[in-house]
């Protein structure tokens, strides 16, 4: 009897608040954008590191399915200078173009560098770009204000990344047009409060991931405690799903990954750096931060650790009990087998095995996997970071990842870029 009112009385409810309320809370996401660092996926997703983690038994993994950030969230990337923000950016851009999505980029700081964005598998040229002023009327200004209306613009155009690149250099309307001694304060914090609500809205109805890059700044007058903030106030921290630091790993040069040439130069080719996850609502903290690799070069620096993270992501190599399996191969512990793996150049069989299965999955490789196989009988100074962009159907196969998580094929339109 109390059951039926009680649906009854739901009933009523529906009724009433028709096409605003329904039934159940049954909310998924509408799909993941992975970053290239399987690591660093698998710990957004889960929570933890995969290293010890039998993933046959997993609940809720899939290789078939990628894993990374969420589309329909809010993502800030923070960090201090030159740690590596944008190319992780440009990573996940990469990620989404192989996917057959379409990405958006929004350079306010004009920093954007095509090389860098090929390096990390985004290809340019089919990026939507805006550096904030029209080509055609140099007159027209566009200002922080107008970045919140063109996510939403873009949400609803079919847009399923749009990248912000930085809070920290959005320059409202009266900031722009007064002199430079006049002070502004607490206008970016206000608009950004104002819009974010907006912008969170958009983005989960249409399933669109949104990035926006940040800059570090400190507090004044902070005596003890940490005095590092990020501009643009905290409405784009309580907004953000997923809020993730990188810092360089190791002060100076400790960081920075040379190689010699042929000539024995040393030539910098990468940085270390450290990315944390400082906030996360897929999963539970994990509070340990990932080393992952900021490349300057179509290079492929540890490919036996990258393959090896691969292997697992696809399963092709298996850990039970702190026994890692691969074919007839087994041995006891992680950094054990990498080292046979490298020992006995068995980087070619790893990768084919690793191709066969990604192609069954239909998974994507990282950009460094793909160097690697172009680049390895190559010298630094003839490598050609157009190839990394080339179309490979090895990578797509033709596919499109629906936001619902169904693959659906795509028909090949001519669209008008202009």
């Amino acid at each position: 009897m109390k059951e039926s009112k009680k649906n009854a009385k739901n009933d009523i409810i529906i009724k009433n608040l028709k096409g605003f309320i329904r039934m159940g809370a049954d909310v998924a996401v509408k799909g993941f954008i992975p970053t290239g660092h399987f690591n660093l996926d698998f710990a957004i997703c889960f929570g933890r590191s995969p290293e010890s983690v039998d993933l046959s038994v997993l609940e809720g993994y899939d290789a078939s399915k990628p894993s990374g950030l969420p589309l329909g969230k809010v993502v800030e990337i923070f960090g201090e200078e030159g740690g590596g923000k944008s190319s992780l950016a440009m990573r996940i851009c990469g990620a989404a173009q192989k996917m057959k999505l379409k990405c958006a980029w929004v350079d306010t700081e004009n920093s954007f560098q095509p090389n860098l964005a090929k390096i990390n598998g985004c290809d340019p040229s089919a990026l939507y770009y805006s550096d904030m002023s029209n080509p055609e009327n140099q007159e027209i200004v566009f200002y922080a204000e107008h970045i919140f209306d063109a996510i939403v613009q873009m949400c609803k155009d079919g847009v399923k990344v749009i990248v912000v690149d930085s809070v920290a250099n959005m320059v409202p309307k009266v900031r722009m047009e007064a002199d430079a001694e006049k002070q502004t304060m607490g206008v970016i914090p206000r608009i950004i409060s104002e819009n974010m609500g907006k912008v969170v809205n958009h983005a989960s109805k249409y399933g669109v991931l949104v990035i926006f890059i940040n800059q570090l700044r400190e507090k004044i007058g902070v005596m003890y405690g940490n005095p590092e903030t990020t501009p643009g106030g905290r409405s784009l921290k309580h907004n953000a799903s997923v809020r993730l630091r990188v810092a360089k790993a190791g002060g100076g040069d400790d960081s920075n990954i040379y190689v010699n040439d042929d000539n024995g130069n040393k030539v910098l080719v990468g940085r270390k750096a450290n990315v944390k996850i400082v906030k996360n609502r897929m999963a539970k903290p994990f509070l340990e931060p990932v080393e992952v690799i900021i490349y300057y070069e179509a290079v492929a620096l540890n490919i036996e650790d990258i393959l090896f993270n691969e292997g697992r992501k696809l399963k092709v190599i298996t850990v039970r009990k702190g026994v890692f399996s691969w074919g007839n191969l087994k041995v006891e512990g992680q950094k054990e087998l990498i080292e046979k793996i490298k020992l006995e150049k068995l980087q070619e069989k790893l990768y084919n095995d690793i191709k066969i299965a990604a192609e069954a999955e239909k998974s994507l490789l990282p950009p460094e996997i793909k160097a690697w196989v172009l680049n390895k009988d190559k010298k630094i100074e003839d490598i050609d970071v157009d190839d990394l962009v080339e179309e490979d159907d090895s990578d797509t196969d033709g596919t499109e990842e629906d936001p619902d998580g169904d693959i659906e094929e795509i028909e090949d339109t001519e669209e008008d870029t202009e």
